[in-house]
């Protein structure tokens, strides 16, 4: 990966976290948004906020293939609040213990990933997660096909 390429990732990730830190310190659940974003020299130097919260699933994956199609937008960032389910294999009939967390896909035109970010209620703040590129994705774009 060029250092170009992370540092484009880090800034939309970093944009989509302080959004979220921001509807937190507000007292809001963070709500599903897409920051659509037009980088320069791992720097964003064009960007639009989008609620997400009308579209299905389906549209969602809709809409970010037909966006990051467009030669104006190099980074979609998309962030929704999930509800993790934590089970105890030492103890199988206990309720789960569940925490709900923001996650955020960076999705460009030839990569996806994801981060997991823990919210402390409490400060009202995002628990920020680290970038890892080995944790990818093909929620949005397709696996490259394997040739023989």
């Amino acid at each position: 990966m060029l250092p170009t390429e992370e540092a484009c990732f880090r800034a939309v990730l970093r944009a989509c976290q302080d959004h979220a830190d921001a509807m937190l310190a507000c007292g809001s659940q963070p709500r599903p948004t897409a920051l659509m974003a037009r980088l320069d020299h791992g720097r964003i130097a064009d960007a639009a906020l989008a609620r997400m919260d009308t579209l299905d699933e389906a549209s969602v994956v809709r809409f970010v293939q037909a966006t990051i199609a467009d030669p104006e937008v190099d980074l979609i960032g998309l962030s929704c609040v999930l509800r993790l389910a934590e089970f105890d294999d030492d103890t199988p009939g206990q309720a789960p213990l569940t925490r709900d967390v923001v996650l955020i896909y960076l999705v460009s035109k030839d990569r996806e990933t994801w981060v997991a970010n823990d919210i402390d209620a409490v400060a009202r703040r995002l628990v920020r997660g680290a970038l890892d590129f080995t944790r990818g994705s093909h929620t949005f774009i397709a696996a490259p096909a394997l040739t023989h």
